[in-house]
């Protein structure tokens, strides 16, 4: 299991539900083979004070 912090993701992304999160973040994870198990919502640094942590496993994309 691996997780990214993406910072920057279009504003958006808060008007989705969680199911439509996961499908649009495993849209582009899936390019590389990735399979997305959990987006959620963060604290962090960055401008707009949260970033999305996406939780993925490698090479199990169907």
């Amino acid at each position: 299991m691996h997780e990214d912090l993406v910072v920057g993701a279009p504003l958006s992304m808060e008007d989705l539900d969680d199911a439509q999160r996961l499908a649009r973040f495993a849209g582009k994870y899936g390019h590389d083979g990735c399979e997305v198990v959990e987006v959620r919502k963060v604290a962090s640094d960055s401008l707009g004070g949260y970033a999305w942590a996406v939780r993925f496993l490698e090479g199990s994309a169907h």
